[in-house]
Parts: structure tokens; sequence; C-alpha cells
């Protein structure tokens, strides 16, 4: 079914460069339906949870522009999560016995970002272009936002240009480049008040060894706790 969708849309974007109307709503029409079935389908594997959640993050990435697109399709993902896990046990036991399925096209979403989402830690993913592959819910809270907003957008969106070029970006390129790294900094939270920083950087990488990002954890400070 996903082939089937990958098929209409790209059936969609012919339609829509000859100006085709009729078959543009005709196409958008049957890709709809096929997006509600593909929800409504109950997993009976790992591979398939995997694959299911990762179809509706893909449609949140690509249309990352549309804001509302993006809360539909990540109110998708949490429906899912919500629908294959027991509160505080995990997967429920049929698909927890499964062997995991390696992480592939970079980044596709599992259980473990409900984990992440628990940590005090804020925490980020940042691909090879500058842009969030992923934010948890901590990170998102410092910024006043919610994680949807985060993905696909680069990172001087959420901190200015200056920072970007002359700290952010260095790091990043030599973790892109294999190094693990640790560093402090000084910085006003979105009240004002002045934080103390730590940034670890370490590579993230694919299924197939390569690597595809940057994986961030930043632990915070107020600067007067510090103070003797």
């Amino acid at each position: 079914m996903i082939q089937q969708f990958e098929r209409l849309a790209n059936d969609l974007v012919v339609a829509a460069s000859h100006e085709n109307e009729a078959e543009v709503g005709r196409i958008d029409a049957r890709i709809q339906g096929l997006t509600d079935r593909l929800f409504r389908i109950r997993a009976r594997s790992r591979s398939e949870i995997l694959a299911q959640i990762g179809f509706f993050k893909r449609l949140a990435q690509k249309n990352w522009e549309d804001g509302s697109s993006v809360t539909r399709y990540t109110d998708a993902m949490t429906s899912l999560f919500e629908r294959y896990m027991d509160p505080g046990v995990g997967l429920k036991p049929e698909a927890a016995r499964l062997a995991p399925v390696p992480v592939q096209d970079g980044y596709d979403p599992s259980v473990h970002e409900l984990a992440l989402d628990c940590l005090q830690e804020r925490v980020a993913i940042i691909g090879l272009d500058y842009r969030y592959i992923y934010c948890n819910k901590r990170n998102a809270e410092f910024h006043r936002t919610l994680p949807s907003e985060f993905i696909g957008r680069p990172l001087f969106d959420f901190i200015d240009m200056e920072r970007f070029q002359t700290r952010a970006k260095p790091n990043l390129d030599r973790c892109f480049a294999g190094a693990c790294l640790s560093y402090d900094y000084e910085v006003a939270d979105p009240s004002g008040r002045m934080i103390e920083v730590n940034c670890r950087m370490t590579p993230f990488t694919g299924a197939d060894g390569s690597t595809v990002g940057a994986m961030l954890v930043m632990t915070t400070h107020p600067i007067y706790a510090h103070a003797s």
C-alpha cells in the first residue's frame, strides 16, 4: 500500500505539472482514501509497526512548510504509538517479542522516541543539511513550541545566524566528519535568564554505517547555580 501511495504521489506531480485540475482532484481523493486505510491497518509485527509509523513521519517531513499537515501527521503518529503500546510497559507483548528492525533512510521513528521524551536533557538530531530530523519534548519546551515545529526546518531558524555560523555549524561539521564533541556556552533562555549549556554531539549513523547527521544532547544549568 505504501508503494501504491508513492505511485499516486508521482502521478499527482505529473497531473499538477500539466495543470490538469480534474486529474489532480481524482488522484488527491485516492491518496486521501489510501492514507486513511494505511492509518486503520493494525500491524502484526515490529517491522509493520515501524513501516506504518515511518510512513506518517515521512509525510510530516515532506510537508514541513504546511503546519496543518504536520499537525495531522504527527497526531496520527501519536495515535499509532498509543495503539501499539501499553502505558508504562512499552510495546504490547505480541510486538515486543519480535526482533528489532534496523533503521533505514537515516531515521525512522520507534519507541526510542518515547524514551527520549522522558529525558531531562534537550535532545535533537540534525541532518547533514543542518535541518532538524528529530526534536524531543524537552528541547521543544525550551523554545516554547512543539516538536513537530522543528521537523525539516534549519537549525538557524531557532538560533541567530551568528551563533549558527560561528559555533553550531563548525562543530556540526566536525561531528559529521566523525568527531564526538562536548563544549559549554552561555545563552539567554526565552525569558531572558542567562543559562549555561553543555552540548554533546555524537555522529548519527544510518543502517549502512554512514553518517547521516548528528545527535545533540544539551544539559542546561542556571548561571547562578555555580556561584559560591
